[in-house]
């Protein structure tokens, strides 16, 4: 805590300074948002509350822009809303609309159901080391410089952060904004122009174009996997859980879904029955260690659309995965 302190004063100081460097690289939104959904499920499984995420449909799948300080920016509201709720709900809601520049502006609120905040409470929010109450610095801890760091981050980031007005709602509602690039194609038809032969093998790659989700709760196996399928062409988003490979499968545009059988929180007979119920039609493959006939028979009967048995052959995973989703499109 305290690391996270002094990291949090150098921050600001060089936001301050304008010496604050910020990035721009391509990533995930929804394995960044997912990674921040992780991050705090223990904590509101232990209040007794719940973490609700809701993503426009019109989100990218990937965008242009610095992860280290979104995410930075998220914990902040996030563990906020978490800390000052006692029970009831975190809601985090993201949306996006185009500008001018061809750039998207992207829209985060955060709402919980918390003790809220007073009109005389909502002129301190945003000064430096000042909680909006002395009695919550007792109650819950805390420097009260997180909200005016990320209001700052999100600034630099093209955005704001901001108290929305209550509305005679219980709790609190903020709202951060930050502006993004979509990924452009790194000007690769000029080189392609000169170099003709690297059109052709890319696209020989056996997965070339193909958008693989993968929901897999080991992080060896999730690594292994990966690395194969992103080595033969195809772009790879991935789940740790049922729920979040739901979640993602309704959120995001996948050609196909390999679905793990043993899963947390949600197994992947119930993630599979759920996106089907929901009107996912996209194939579905499931994994599971387990060869039997009954197997194959019940992940058939939850939705799927093929088995592969672990440990995964590499060969036999590549030509499901083609096979599936050229006979579904």
């Amino acid at each position: 805590a305290l690391t996270r302190i002094i990291d949090d004063i150098l921050d600001l100081a060089k936001v301050e300074s304008g010496k604050l460097e910020t990035e721009e690289i391509e990533f995930s939104i929804y394995d960044l948002v997912n990674d921040i959904m992780d991050l705090f499920r223990e904590s509101v499984k232990a209040k007794g509350i719940d973490l609700v995420l809701s993503v426009s449909s019109d989100i990218p799948r990937r965008i242009v822009s610095d992860p280290t300080r979104l995410r930075q920016i998220l914990i902040n509201i996030v563990g906020n809303a978490v800390k000052f709720t006692d029970e009831g709900q975190v809601e985090i809601f993201i949306r996006s609309s185009e500008l001018n520049n061809g750039k998207k502006l992207f829209k985060v609120n955060i709402v919980d159901s918390g003790v809220g905040i007073s009109a005389e409470q909502r002129d301190k929010l945003f000064q430096p080391f000042v909680q909006a109450d002395n009695s919550m610095t007792r109650k819950y801890g805390g420097t009260g410089l997180g909200l005016v760091l990320s209001q700052r981050l999100a600034k630099a980031l093209g955005g704001d952060v901001s108290l929305l007005e209550a509305n005679g709602r219980k709790g609190s509602a903020f709202e951060f904004t930050f502006v993004a690039d979509l990924p452009k194609d790194l000007g690769l038809p000029k080189v392609l122009q000169s170099a003709p032969g690297l059109e052709a093998s890319k696209a020989a790659l056996p997965l070339y174009g193909i958008n693989v989700l993968l929901a897999e709760d080991s992080p060896d196996n999730q690594l292994l996997v990966r690395r194969v399928l992103i080595k033969n062409g195809a772009t790879v988003d991935s789940a740790v859980n049922g729920v979040e490979a739901f979640r993602m499968g309704l959120m995001g545009d996948y050609d196909l879904v390999l679905m793990d059988i043993q899963m947390p929180y949600m197994d992947g007979y119930e993630a599979t029955k759920a996106l089907r119920e929901a009107g996912f039609h996209k194939p579905i493959i499931a994994l599971t260690a387990h060869a039997m006939a009954e197997e194959r028979a019940r992940t058939h009967a939850a939705g799927c659309n093929g088995h592969l048995t672990k440990p995964l052959n590499a060969k036999e995973l590549l030509e499901t995965i083609a096979k599936n989703v050229h006979s579904s499109s």
